[in-house]
C-alpha cells in the first residue's frame, strides 16, 4: 500500500516516499518503509541522468547469518529394508526423527532406495549419518544430494517488530532473481496467507502493463517466487517459529529476541548439477559465497528525472512504473518492462505500415538499458552482507 506517492515527481535530491506494509494476520499492524531518491552518479548511457531510489534502512541494525536450512539426500543400499530401520539408525545421531521416504517400494514397503531429509544439519553430522548407513546397510555409492535449502537470516540487534517488518519489505522488494519467473504461471510472484491457503498473485496475468490491480504482499505473509517443486525458488518471510511438525500440527514459538527476517532459496537436483554439487564431498568443497551473485542478488531501481519535451503519457507511464515498484518490487518492474516491450514489438509492424503510408520514417528502437538488469543498480551494501554471511557459512562447515 502506497502512503504518499509522487506528489513531487520527478523526484529530486532528498525526495522521499513511504510505503505502508500491512499485516494480514494482524490487520491493525502497519510498518512504514521509507524510500529516498538521488541522482545517479553512473556514466553509462542506460543510467546517466536518472534517479536511483534506496530504502531508508540501516543494515548495521541487523545481524546476518547464513544457514543450511535442510538437505534431502538419496541413498542406495545393497540390501532391502524398511524406512523405520533407516530412521532408527539416524535418530540417535541427529537427536530427532528425520523424514525418511522409500523410493519405488516393493511389497512390504521395503526398498533399497531412500530419500532422507535432514533439518538444519552440519556437514560433519551428514558425514556421520552417511557412514552409519554404510555400516548398517552397505551403500552402493555415496549419497546423492537431491535438493537443498539455504537461508539468510537478518535479526534486529535490538528486538523490534517494526525493524523486522522493514527488513522483510526490503528483501521482497529488492530481490533480483536473474531468470524467467513469468512465463510459467506457478513461478510468478505471489504470497501465501497461511499453510493450505490458495496463493494470491501480486500481479494479475492480464494486468502486467499497469499497477492498478496489484496486490502487495502483506508483511506477515510468505512472499514466494518460483514453483514449489521447481528448479529454484525463493521465499521471504518473518521467521517466528521453529521445529514445525506439519503432520502433528506442532511448533515452537521463538522468543522475540530470535525473531528474524528470512530469505530462503531452494535448489533442486538440476540446479545442483549446474553448480557441480553431486554429493557431500562436493558440498564440503563448495564455495558458498558463490551463491550470492546467483541467488541472493539485490538491486535498486532507477527512474527518469528529466522528461524534457516528452509527452505527458510518457510521464504517466513512469509514474505507474514507480507505483509498480512500491507494490511489487523489482520483480514487478521486470514484469512490467517485459510486458511493455512485448506490446511495442507486437504493435511495431502496424506502426511501420501506418508511417510509411504517410511518407514518414520509422524511428529505430533503442537498445539502451536492454536486458533484465538494464534499469537497475546493484544494492551494494545488502549484497555485501549476503556475501559475507555465505562466506562465513563455508568457513563454519570446513570449506
Amino acid at each position: 500500500m502506497v502512503d504518499r506517492l509522487l506528489d513531487g515527481w520527478p523526484p529530486q535530491m532528498n525526495y522521499s516516499t513511504n510505503v505502508v506494509l500491512r499485516g494480514i494476520k494482524d490487520p491493525k499492524r502497519q510498518v512504514v518503509l521509507e524510500y529516498s531518491a538521488a541522482p545517479t552518479t553512473a556514466t553509462q548511457r542506460r543510467l546517466a541522468g536518472k534517479t536511483v531510489v534506496h530504502p531508508v534502512i540501516d543494515l548495521g541494525d541487523y545481524t546476518c547469518r547464513a544457514v543450511i536450512d535442510w538437505v534431502e539426500i538419496d541413498f542406495w543400499f545393497e540390501h532391502r529394508t524398511q524406512f523405520r530401520f533407516v530412521r532408527d539408525v539416524l535418530s540417535p545421531i541427529i537427536g530427532r526423527q528425520p523424514y525418511v521416504e522409500p523410493l519405488d517400494p516393493e511389497p512390504g514397503n521395503v526398498s533399497t532406495e531412500f530419500r532422507v531429509k535432514f533439518q538444519e544439519p552440519t556437514l560433519d553430522l551428514l558425514g556421520q549419518c552417511e557412514r552409519a548407513l554404510d555400516r548398517e546397510f552397505a551403500l552402493q555409492m555415496y549419497g546423492v544430494i537431491h535438493s537443498i535449502e539455504i537461508s539468510l537470516d537478518f535479526k534486529p540487534v535490538t528486538p523490534s517488530s517494526d525493524k523486522l517488518g522493514r527488513m522483510v519489505g526490503v528483501l521482497a522488494r529488492h530481490l533480483f532473481p536473474d531468470r524467467d519467473f513469468m512465463t510459467v504461471g506457478l513461478d510468478r510472484p505471489r504470497f501465501l496467507r497461511g499453510r493450505g491457503k490458495e496463493p494470491t498473485f501480486i500481479m494479475g496475468a492480464n494486468n502486467l502493463l499497469s499497477s492498478h490491480a496489484d496486490r502487495p504482499a502483506p508483511v506477515d505473509a510468505t512472499f514466494w517466487i518460483g514453483r514449489k517443486d521447481g528448479q529454484v525458488s525463493w521465499r521471504v518471510m518473518e521467521k517466528l517459529i521453529d521445529n514445525q511438525n506439519i503432520g502433528a500440527g506442532t511448533w515452537d514459538d521463538l522468543p522475540l529476541s530470535e525473531h528474524r527476517a528470512r530469505i530462503e532459496v531452494t535448489l533442486d537436483r538440476r540446479e545442483l548439477i549446474g553448480l557441480a554439487v553431486n554429493n557431500l564431498h562436493d558440498l564440503r568443497r563448495f564455495k558458498f559465497a558463490k551463491l550470492q551473485g546467483r541467488y541472493f542478488q539485490f538491486v535498486v531501481p532507477t527512474f527518469e528525472n528529466q522528461f524534457g519535451d516528452k509527452h505527458a503519457a510518457h510521464r504517466a507511464l513512469e509514474v505507474d512504473r514507480w507505483r509498480r515498484f512500491l507494490n511489487a518490487g523489482v520483480v514487478g518492474v521486470i514484469a512490467m518492462e517485459g510486458a511493455r516491450k512485448l506490446f511495442r514489438d507486437n504493435a511495431r509492424p502496424a506502426l511501420k505500415e501506418f508511417l510509411r503510408a504517410k511518407g514518414q520514417k520509422v524511428r529505430p528502437t533503442t537498445r539502451v538499458g536492454s536486458g533484465p538488469s538494464g534499469s537497475f543498480l546493484a544494492y551494494e551494501t545488502l549484497n555485501g552482507r549476503a556475501a559475507m554471511a555465505l562466506e562465513k557459512l563455508g568457513h563454519r562447515e570446513g570449506e
